[in-house]
């Protein structure tokens, strides 16, 4: 009951309205019964007073008449002195009346007599009476009782006067008791009008609060319909309109309704649509892969049907979006999308049950297919063959060609997991041990890549450890000037002391951090810190020159190419003091980004190397295009050397790096026949075991200060 009434917009408004009403009229009634009884008690009063007035009146014109007739009686008593006479006609006067009392003064207000010789004569008047003398006819009301004060004229003249006190008790009691049962009547007559007025009250409510009921019901009826409509649609029924014909306020709430139901309508098969459908390529979603692969397992599973899974990643996609722009690579992925469909239609691999081509994007660059009905491996190894084909063809997009390739992992049901999951995460994994491998392969699942992922998490935890808790420092493997010996400067190398590990090869984590996230923090705490002690050591050694290296995953980062500039700039470094280290591979992808890049890094003070010259795109034309400062030869070309044998490949890169002006360190150097041999070959700087093995900070110092000595 409760419920109902709160969920009822008519009966919660007409009883808000009734109680406002109740409210107004109790007020209206309670004002119209203070106003009448006021009105009523200001008629009594009015009505006694009135009565008083009127008698007072009339009794004081009664004794005015009697004084005026006494004192013509007592006229010619008085002139001629006769107080025998006065006595007798005092006398005589009071015995008939209720007299008080009855005085004669003379004309200066002596008493004359009192009609019983009690008051001695020579009386004033003030003594026995209240009024003073006058010419005309005083008189005053003390309680019941008149006092009146005549002048008693003779030719004009006042000969005296005659004092009257009359006593109205029994009149003005009979008033007073005339007034008592005025007013008992008025009370007994208000109280019936109060009853009456009530009762009128309490009609004229009890028909307004029906009339609002019944207006309420009346204009809240279609709004009570929609909320009823509304509910309906709210638990599922599509079939509700909310159309209405009305033109009012309701009508158009219905129109709003109508127009959201539309709305929301379309906004489902929207959702619907999202919910399955990649929005970017049009392929299906990964919750659509969930569910198709679950449906297919579960059919394997009955039928004792393989199931194939090829987890597909473009390989340096993120290089696409980095130098290209994001449009460019979204661009980019629906072209690889259309062609892995347009493949999968070709080989006829679908969906048994509907047709649907068996492809999914699960995110990013990640694709995903499936294989069902399987007989051998060597099926999905010759998809992924397929697959590897189509992407590597290289894509026109908006003018521009870009190379791409793939790298694919693949498992099979039941061989390599019962569950989707299981399936998906082992798919996952085997396509990180093709990208680990070199990329642009496959790879199928083995218990081994567990283990070798494990390794990377770890790898990649204590890296952020690392960073967080300072287990990272700095070695410097010191670069000497041939001729001399003297050290000009030294390569800042990536130390990591674990702190239950101890010292990990770097040849364990760089690798995983460059394909990783962390290779940005890691090359800005790495050039922070390089950048600290070059400049602790220009003070003692001027010129004294630092370099650092940088990957090629960093290298295309607008982040990191700022940051540098920034640092060296907000760090005052000298210039040419600090020297950045790139490999060709890195510069040669991106051409055109890795030339404004190392313009920005030159013109900030930097010097510019490229690092294991030889062992990637060596050429002339990029030699030329880019602000290079000088180079590195690959240790490899430098264990080759020998006195006495053909050292034509290093002779002919410091002939190039002469003839281009450039500097040229030999790195690897271990033993004097290979420092003689390059210094011989016009080699400027050399660097290696042979020379000095990387070293601490604190090391560094020392040997340099000893050398300075």
């Amino acid at each position: 009951m409760n419920h109902h009434f709160k969920s009822s917009l008519t009966r919660r408004l007409t009883v808000g309205f009734t109680l406002l009403v109740v409210l107004l009229t109790i007020v209206q009634f309670l004002l119209l019964v203070s106003s009448f009884q006021q009105y009523s008690r200001f008629a009594s009063t009015r009505d006694t007073s009135h009565l008083d007035a009127a008698l007072k009146h009339h009794l004081e014109q009664d004794a005015e008449l009697l004084s005026n007739m006494l004192a013509d009686q007592l006229s010619i008593p008085l002139h001629y002195r006769d107080l025998s006479a006065v006595g007798m006609q005092l006398q005589h006067f009071a015995s008939s009346r209720s007299l008080s009392y009855v005085y004669l003064f003379d004309a200066h207000g002596k008493l004359l007599h009192d009609g019983t010789n009690i008051q001695p004569a020579g009386l004033p008047v003030h003594t026995l009476t209240p009024l003073s003398l006058g010419t005309r006819l005083q008189q005053q009301w003390q309680a019941t009782q008149l006092h009146q004060l005549q002048p008693i004229q003779i030719a004009g003249t006042t000969a005296g006067h005659v004092a009257i006190g009359m006593d109205f008790s029994p009149a003005l009691d009979n008033l007073a008791v005339l007034n008592t049962n005025m007013q008992a009547e008025t009370l007994a007559k208000e109280k019936q009008m109060l009853h009456q007025l009530v009762l009128v009250t309490l009609l004229v409510l009890l028909v307004t609060i029906w009339l609002i009921y019944r207006f309420c019901r009346h204009l809240f009826k279609p709004l009570q319909q929609l909320a009823e409509k509304s509910l309906r649609y709210g638990e599922g029924d599509r079939s509700i309109r909310f159309d209405t014909a009305q033109q009012d306020e309701i009508g158009h709430l219905s129109q709003a309704l109508e127009q959201m139901r539309r709305g929301l309508e379309q906004s489902h098969h929207q959702t619907h649509q999202l919910a399955y459908l990649d929005s970017l390529t049009q392929l299906p979603n990964r919750h659509w892969f969930q569910q198709s692969l679950d449906t297919l397992l579960q059919q394997a599973q009955r039928h004792n049907q393989r199931l194939g899974v090829l987890f597909i990643d473009l390989d340096h996609f993120k290089e696409v979006n980095d130098t290209a722009g994001h449009d460019m690579g979204d661009l980019l992925l629906f072209e690889a999308a259309a062609r892995l469909r347009t493949l999968l239609l070709t080989l006829e691999l679908s969906n048994p049950d509907s047709d649907e081509v068996l492809l999914a994007r699960l995110g990013g660059d990640e694709f995903v297919t499936l294989y069902p009905d399987l007989d051998n491996s060597e099926q999905a190894a010759d998809l992924a063959r397929r697959i590897a084909e189509v992407l590597d063809e290289p894509f026109l997009i908006d003018g521009r060609y870009f190379k791409i390739s793939s790298s694919i992992g693949i498992t099979v049901y039941p061989d390599d997991g019962v569950t989707s999951n299981e399936i998906l995460k082992h798919a996952d994994i085997a396509m990180y041990a093709a990208k680990q491998s070199g990329r642009n392969q496959y790879a199928f699942f083995s218990l081994q890549m567990n283990q070798q992922l494990q390794q990377r998490i770890d790898i990649l935890q204590g890296v952020r450890a690392a960073l967080e808790h300072g287990h990272f420092h700095l070695e410097y493997q010191p670069v000497v000037e041939l001729a001399t010996g003297t050290i000009r400067g030294a390569e800042a190398l990536l130390r990591w002391q674990h702190p239950e590990q101890g010292l990990i090869s770097p040849a364990l984590f760089i690798p995983t951090i460059e394909d990783s996230d962390l290779i940005e923090p890691v090359t800005r705490w790495v050039a922070h810190q390089a950048v600290q002690d070059l400049l602790e050591l220009q003070q003692p050694y001027p010129g004294f020159v630092v370099s650092i290296n940088i990957s090629g995953a960093a290298l295309h980062q607008d982040s990191t190419r700022d940051f540098l500039t920034e640092l060296t700039q907000n760090a005052q470094v000298p210039a040419n003091c600090l020297s950045i280290e790139l490999t060709e591979t890195s510069m040669i992808k991106h051409l055109d980004d890795c030339r404004q890049t190392l313009t920005q890094w030159k013109a900030a003070g930097m010097n510019i190397w490229i690092d294991d010259f030889g062992t990637g795109y060596s050429s002339l034309s990029y030699l030329h295009q880019l602000p290079i400062d000088g180079l590195k030869i690959d240790r490899s070309f430098v264990r080759e050397l020998h006195p006495g044998h053909g050292n034509s490949l290093v002779a002919t890169i410091l002939t190039l790096a002469k003839s281009m002006d450039l500097k040229v360190v030999a790195e690897g150097i271990e033993t004097e026949s290979q420092r003689a041999c390059v210094a011989q070959l016009g080699s400027g700087y050399g660097q290696g075991f042979g020379l000095y093995r990387p070293m601490p900070f604190t090391a560094l110092k020392q040997v340099l200060a000893a050398e300075q000595r």
